[in-house]
């Protein structure tokens, strides 16, 4: 068996045109790749037990709100309950 030739060893042909190379576009728009919407929030996670999870959902259907419309509704009224803004 011949050994084959290194792809690097291959010279390019003369009067060949060099690929064209263009730098990168930067997405300035959103520079953590999130949605305005998110923007100046932060994550807060809770474990719900299956059947919360799923009655969760369910209020979301019947009401046509978001999860996180539902969400915000019950922690501003967690604050209200302890005497505290309602700035969720």
């Amino acid at each position: 068996m011949t050994k084959r030739a290194s792809l690097f060893s291959v010279t390019p042909e003369a009067g060949a045109t060099p690929a064209v190379t263009h730098p990168p576009v930067k997405d300035e728009k959103r520079p953590h790749g999130r949605p305005p919407s998110r923007e100046g929030k932060r994550t807060f996670s809770v474990y719900l037990k299956p059947e919360a999870l799923k009655q969760l959902r369910l209020l979301s259907v019947q009401t046509g709100q978001s999860g996180q419309e539902l969400g915000e509704e019950a922690i501003n009224l967690l604050f209200e309950k302890h005497r505290l803004n309602r700035i969720a």
